[in-house]
Formats: C-alpha cells, sequence, structure tokens
C-alpha cells in the first residue's frame, strides 16, 4: 500500500498539485488518507505493532506538511513499543529536520545506527552536519531540498565526510552514497581552504556515482552541485553542459536555468570587454597604452624579485619567479561576486582576464590603477557550447593579498 503511495505521488504533474498542500482536494492528501484507512483495516499482531506504525509514518510522509505531525506521533509510538527499529529512528530524524530542528534530526539518525549498519542513516547524517552551519558550497535544507546543504565548521565537516566514507563503504553499489561524498567533499573545498585534493575527490565521487547506478546520473542536484565546483575551477564549459543537464532533468526547477544563464552571460560580457579593451575610446584609451613605470611595482620591484614579463611571455600554467604588469580596462562580477574579474592590458597592448578568488565584498580596483601580479598561472580558456565560443586568456589569482594595486598591497581586509 505504502509503495503504491509513492508510486502515485510520483505520477503526478505540478499542475495536479494545488496551490495550498494543505487543500482537501489535494490528489496527494486524499490518496494519502485513502491509503490510511485501508492500513487501519489490516490486522496486526502485538509483535508487529512498531513496524506498522513505521509504515503508518511512511505513508503519512509522502505529505508531509500535512502529515508530518501525525507522523512523529506515530514513530515516537513506534519507539516506545521497540526502541531497536531502526527505521524508525531514520525516519524521525527525517521529520525533525522538515520542520527545522537539524540537531534533533542528528540524534536520531544517530540512534538509527546504533541499532546497526544503515547507509541511509550514515547519508542523512553526513548532510545533518553540513546543514547544521552556514557558509560557501551547494545549497539544501533538509533532507528533501536541492542541494548538498551549507557548510559549518571544520569538525562537523570532518564528522560529515567520516559518515559519507562509511556510506560507501557499507555499499560500495549505492549510487546516493557516493553522491552525497561527493557533496561532502565539496563542502569541505570551499569551507577548507580550496584544497586541489578535495576537488578531485569530489568529482571521482560524482563520477563513481553515476559509473554505480544509472539512477544517479538522472540526479538533477549532482549535475548540479558537481557544477558548482567545475565553475569555481573555471572548467566553464563542463560546468555550462552540468547545469544545462540540471534543467532538462528538473525543468520546473529554476536554479540551473537562472546559474546557466548566468554563466553564458558572464563569458559573454567578458570575451566583448577584452576585445574591445573594456569599450574604452580616445584619449582615455591611449592614456593606459604603452608600458607601466617600474617603481608600480612597489614591494615586488628591485633587485632580487620576481622578473617583469609580458602576457606573450608566459607559459600556459603557474609562471614562477615572474610578475605582469598592467592597466586596469575593466572590472567585471558574475551574480554572487564571484570570481571578481579584472581585465588587464600590459605595456605591449595585450589583454588578459585576471580572476580574483576570496576577495572581500568591498574590495576592488578601478580603471586605470596598475596592477602587479606575482607568480601568474596563465590558462588559455577556448569553450564552446551550444553553437557560441569563449575565448580568451585568464590568469587565477587565489586572494587580493598577493597582489600589487599602485604600488601598494592592498589592506588586510582585502
Amino acid at each position: 500500500l505504502v509503495t503504491d503511495l509513492y508510486h502515485f505521488r510520483d505520477s503526478l504533474t505540478p499542475r495536479d498539485h494545488p496551490g495550498d498542500p494543505n487543500d482537501p482536494a489535494d490528489p496527494l492528501v486524499a490518496e494519502m488518507e485513502k491509503t490510511l484507512k485501508l492500513m487501519e483495516e489490516v490486522q496486526v499482531s502485538p509483535e508487529g505493532r512498531g513496524r506498522a506504525l513505521v509504515l503508518r509514518a511512511r505513508a503519512l510522509g509522502v505529505a508531509p506538511e500535512v502529515g508530518g505531525a501525525r507522523a512523529e506521533l506515530a514513530l515516537g509510538h513506534a519507539l516506545k513499543l521497540d526502541p531497536a527499529l531502526g527505521a524508525a529512528w531514520r525516519q524521525l530524524g527525517e521529520q525533525r529536520w522538515r520542520r527545522g530542528d537539524i540537531r534533533g534530526a542528528r540524534d536520531a539518525f544517530g540512534g538509527a545506527l546504533q541499532q546497526g549498519e544503515d547507509p541511509e542513516a550514515r547519508r542523512l547524517l553526513s548532510m545533518a552536519l553540513r546543514a547544521q552551519g552556514a557558509g560557501p558550497g551547494p545549497k539544501g535544507a533538509g533532507p528533501d531540498s536541492k542541494g548538498a546543504g551549507p557548510s559549518p565548521g571544520d569538525e562537523a565537516l570532518r564528522e560529515s565526510l567520516a559518515q559519507a566514507e562509511a556510506a560507501v563503504r557499507s555499499d560500495p553499489s549505492d549510487g546516493q552514497s557516493w553522491y552525497v561524498l561527493g557533496n561532502a567533499h565539496v563542502s569541505l573545498f570551499f569551507a577548507g581552504g580550496q584544497s586541489p585534493g578535495s576537488a578531485r575527490r569530489a568529482l571521482a565521487a560524482y563520477t563513481q556515482a553515476e559509473r554505480v547506478d544509472p539512477t544517479a546520473a538522472a540526479n538533477p542536484d549532482l549535475h548540479l552541485n558537481r557544477a558548482t565546483l567545475l565553475q569555481y575551477l573555471e572548467r566553464f564549459q563542463a560546468a555550462l553542459e552540468g547545469l544545462s543537464r540540471a534543467a532538462e532533468l528538473a525543468p520546473g526547477w529554476d536554479e540551473p536555468r537562472k546559474r546557466h544563464g548566468n554563466l553564458v552571460e558572464f563569458l559573454s560580457r567578458l570575451c566583448s570587454l577584452l576585445a574591445n579593451r573594456g569599450k574604452l575610446r580616445g584619449k582615455r584609451r591611449r592614456g593606459l597604452a604603452g608600458p607601466v613605470p617600474l617603481p608600480l611595482l612597489g614591494p615586488l620591484g628591485g633587485a632580487g624579485g620576481p622578473r617583469p614579463s609580458p602576457i606573450a611571455a608566459l607559459r600556459p600554467g603557474p609562471n614562477p619567479q615572474r610578475v605582469l604588469l598592467g592597466r586596469v580596462l575593466f572590472s567585471l562580477a558574475p551574480p554572487g561576486g564571484v570570481p571578481y574579474t579584472v581585465g588587464l592590458q600590459d605595456g605591449g597592448g595585450a589583454v588578459a582576464a585576471v580572476t580574483v578568488y576570496n576577495a572581500a565584498p568591498a574590495w576592488g580596483v578601478t580603471v586605470g590603477d596598475a596592477l602587479g601580479v606575482p607568480d601568474p598561472v596563465l590558462t588559455q580558456h577556448q569553450h564552446q557550447h551550444h553553437g557560441q565560443t569563449f575565448s580568451f586568456l585568464g590568469i587565477r589569482v587565489s586572494s587580493p593579498l598577493s597582489l600589487v594595486v599602485n604600488g601598494k598591497r592592498p589592506p588586510g581586509s582585502a
């Protein structure tokens, strides 16, 4: 009966639901109440009462806005009858999470694990640990939410990762566990210093999720969260493809389409501004041409410092012991402000996009500023998507504190 109820839920379209989930005309609520009445007609032995209450709570959970409170009551009664019902603990955690009691949810998921190994409880506990705090990373706020949850402190992140790894060890063929492990690594990446190792492990976990479980490839959350990481890594073509795939898989979800449009617009504007030298004209444009005086290297100049090098002399990848000095032509930032992007022109007239990460919201540069970039990391971007080509030179900077602006280091607050 409960399985049929969830199949009925999955068969509904958005047009089938009224605006108010408490509307008795909601077909899902009507079907839920019908199922509950049928379940009440089933004879249950005294030994099976606890499990029957867990099934009742599962049925009530199909429409949590209406049945959530009753589901919690049923689960409480089930656990009084049999405290060893792991499924009851797990469902209780989900119900608590839906109403915002994350700490109570964590305790319930822990109660489920005390009854025996439970990969699903470990996955949910991993998610709850991440949702306990706030910070950058994939979005999400509950067991049914889109995304992976915000990033809390280091201790909770390490425990979240440990629970996700344990879920994978328990059942390596479970794609959902690999997906949650990928999310845990993404949260650790954003909150733990953007370690390349965390990024690699996150991408590997997402790939493994798709490999072991074909249904994981149809999970729009996986594609969105992976695209979030890929965009931050400046693998823009793969990020755009992931956002497109998420939008295809979830037609009613606005987030991937919005993010896709924002990224396309950002790349289009960036390429146009670089090609047009920031759209500067006349005296303003001529005033920024030519070599930048070397004293504007400030602490990066002088004997023993990095060698000033034009863009043409840089190689793809790291360029240690070199410094690029140029003039700011424009600044640009996508929605959300990351990365803060600067169009830089060197003394020979070549241009590149300098993408600055981990900058304070108030930090920025002005058109005409002299900007020194030590040890520049150069990338030749060439991305194609939906008939558009985005081609430009990029230099990634992990912190504005490494730069020199008009001969001076930025303040520590940058």
